[in-house]
């Protein structure tokens, strides 16, 4: 018996000591796969932000990108973060994470004085990677009215764990469409002639729809033919 509440004990600790820093819901952004002129900006960004440390080996020779500054030998193949980490390419991220993932994490830096980064982020516990974005966004601190109590039974955002301390060259909104049109990019990146694929798709099935109706009307006129055949 004793064993048992011990148990309940360390149960109930650990829940309190987990919930100090309660599980963000990943935000869906707003991003249109069509919109030509937002994946040039997301890819003009990249080439000039994440591309100091990350590199999309797979997208090595598409037209858009390399327009916007992206090319292969440009691209920082050995370069490592603090602690020896080496920075992920980013080339099918999109489809491993998912761009909601990648959307929420890029708005859930804050300053954490502990890392040697200076940052810390709410989905990647001591993330290895730098506030590069940091001067764009601003300083994000952890919100101090936040109730322990609640965040089991809370579904928090990032906006609700997060407060902007100071703005950084971007304001919220600025930062927000800067942001979704990286995501747009990197959607892109991970599979650039997907749409074409698409629309290709929906004019094979139109053309095979037309071919069928061609047929049959052949068919009848074939039978027809047959039918007059047998009468004589």
């Amino acid at each position: 018996m004793k064993n048992f509440v011990l148990i309940v004990l360390l149960f109930c600790a650990s829940s309190i000591f987990a919930a100090e820093l309660p599980t963000v819901m990943l935000e869906k952004p707003n991003i249109d796969p069509n919109d030509f002129h937002s994946i040039m900006r997301g890819a003009k960004l990249f080439a000039t932000t994440c591309m100091s440390c990350h590199t999309l080996i797979y997208l090595r020779y598409n037209k858009a990108a390399e327009k916007a500054g992206i090319h292969y030998d440009k691209m920082p193949v050995n370069v490592k973060w603090p602690a020896g980490a080496v920075p992920p390419d980013l080339s099918l991220e999109a489809d491993y994470r998912g761009i909601s993932w990648i959307y929420t994490y890029l708005h859930s830096f804050y300053t954490d004085s502990k890392r040697p980064t200076g940052v810390n982020n709410l989905l990647v516990k001591n993330t290895m990677m730098p506030g590069i974005i940091v001067p764009l966004q601003g300083h994000q601190v952890l919100a101090t009215d936040l109730k322990l109590s609640e965040t089991l039974m809370h579904e928090w955002r990032w906006y609700d764990v997060l407060t902007l301390q100071t703005q950084g060259s971007m304001t919220p909104q600025e930062f927000d469409r800067a942001m979704t049109d990286v995501v747009n990019f990197l959607s892109f990146a991970s599979a650039p002639f997907h749409y074409k694929q698409e629309r290709l798709g929906w004019g094979v099935l139109g053309f095979l729809l037309i071919l069928l109706i061609l047929i049959y009307l052949l068919k009848r006129e074939y039978w027809k033919d047959l039918k007059k055949t047998d009468k004589k």
